[in-house]
């Protein structure tokens, strides 16, 4: 065999070898065999998911960087991701929801110079963006994209009991009394899931109630808002839904809706695309409408999700370009946000009046004015420990303790225990 001496090897690896590149226009990434993970959520429109995974396949083919993406049920992200930090090994980015951020600051990288990209780009993110992911002065993860609850309602029913829309929380009662007696219940569910908060949340803000102050130390979950809040529930269980709402998980509401059971739901608007897509015979009946007020205001749920990068990452540069290449390319990003069918729409502002608002009348209230969006334990500031009790459900475990015949006074005690338990750890 011919030796190689060390000035042609150097002359062959230097000079020949950045010939060889420069002239097959292939960058060194690709003889690198870069991969990245990225573990995310099942997303309640599977469409997304479907179009994030022709986009990885572009991005890989775009950049050499191997892109293997992992979906698991949202109610499992808790346990997996606190399974990953423990070891300090699974993904190399991760799905986050709501206060996730702030759960998990310590193990996150500092995405700022990212965040500062894309704001450049589409403007800055919105508030609810912003307290999710922005934690103690340090972009902890990349606001994604938000999605908003709205009540959604079954038209023909309203159309032929002569019902009006409701505006407010009590004249859903009126409602929902009329569509339980037509066999078509009101489905708010009420035990251990996400959108038992979600709706939880709006109903106490909007009798001007609070779970934690906004200093976020004082508990103030034990208030006359609160009663009210729990009287609420114990009337609409009883003369408007049905006990299967105690063992509801976050995908119930959408399919008494779309089944044909439900009458009216509170959710994103996903209980209407997948009908739409499942070409189900509901899809047409289904419709949505202003959020609903109360004594003090009118407040939703927003929803905003954010992609963070390990700090026990080893790849933390390619998972970045991976970041650019989803979020920072309008027309991926536009491809990805449609893909969606305004279940999950622009968290920036530039991009507020999105095309995807305009494919389907029945989004409109999607935009309705005069609605304030909170993320869970609004108005306390975001921390760790408004996660906490966001994951614990502490409040529809008092709803549903309340409910079933626990003494109201007492229900809310056992909450306001709990809670000053997660605030003093």
């Amino acid at each position: 065999m011919e030796s190689i001496g060390r000035r042609r090897f150097l002359g062959t690896t230097a000079g020949g070898g950045l010939a060889g590149i420069l002239a097959a226009r292939v960058p060194p990434a690709r003889g690198q065999q870069r991969e990245i993970s990225y573990l995310c959520w099942n997303n309640f429109a599977p469409a997304m998911d479907k179009k994030q995974n022709d986009i990885a396949q572009r991005f890989t083919r775009d950049t050499g960087i191997k892109l293997r993406i992992d979906y698991i049920a949202h109610p499992q992200q808790p346990a997996k991701y606190a399974a990953e930090v423990q070891t300090q090994a699974g993904h190399d980015l991760v799905e986050m929801r709501m206060h996730f951020p702030w759960l998990y600051e310590p193990q996150l990288t500092d995405v700022s110079d990212l965040v500062a990209e894309l704001e450049k780009k589409h403007g800055k993110t919105l508030s609810s963006g912003y307290e999710a992911a922005h934690v103690n002065g340090v972009w902890r993860a990349v606001p994604m994209y938000h999605g908003l609850f709205v009540p959604t309602y079954r038209e023909d029913l309203f159309k032929q009991a002569g019902l009006k829309v409701p505006d407010t929380w009590e004249e859903l009662y009126t409602v929902g009394k009329e569509l339980k007696k037509m066999g078509h219940p009101v489905g708010i569910p009420i035990s251990q899931n996400y959108d038992s908060i979600s709706t939880a949340g709006p109903v106490l803000w909007s009798f001007g109630g609070t779970e934690v102050d906004r200093d976020g130390r004082t508990v103030r979950i034990n208030s006359p808002a609160t009663e009210q809040l729990v009287e609420w529930y114990k009337k609409m269980y009883r003369d408007c839904m049905e006990p299967e709402v105690l063992s509801w998980s976050d995908a119930s509401n959408n399919e008494s809706l779309q089944q044909g059971k439900a009458g009216w739901i509170h959710n994103p608007v996903s209980a209407y695309i997948v009908a739409k897509q499942r070409k189900l015979p509901t899809a047409d009946l289904i419709n949505h409408h202003r959020s609903l007020g109360g004594p003090g205001g009118r407040h939703e749920t927003d929803v905003p999700r954010s992609i963070g990068i390990w700090k026990f990452s080893k790849h933390v540069e390619p998972a970045k370009e991976w970041v650019r290449y989803l979020l920072g390319k309008r027309e991926v990003y536009d491809e990805w946000v449609m893909s969606a069918d305004a279940f999950n729409l622009p968290i920036y502002e530039r991009l507020q009046d999105h095309p995807v608002l305009r494919t389907d009348p029945k989004y409109a209230a999607l935009g309705a004015p005069g609605v304030q969006y909170h993320l869970y334990g609004w108005p306390a500031p975001p921390t760790d420990k408004i996660q906490l009790i966001t994951n614990s459900f502490i409040v529809p475990n008092m709803l549903a303790k309340a409910v079933t015949g626990t003494p109201n006074k007492e229900a809310i005690a056992w909450a306001e225990t709990e809670m000053k338990k997660i605030m003093a750890g």
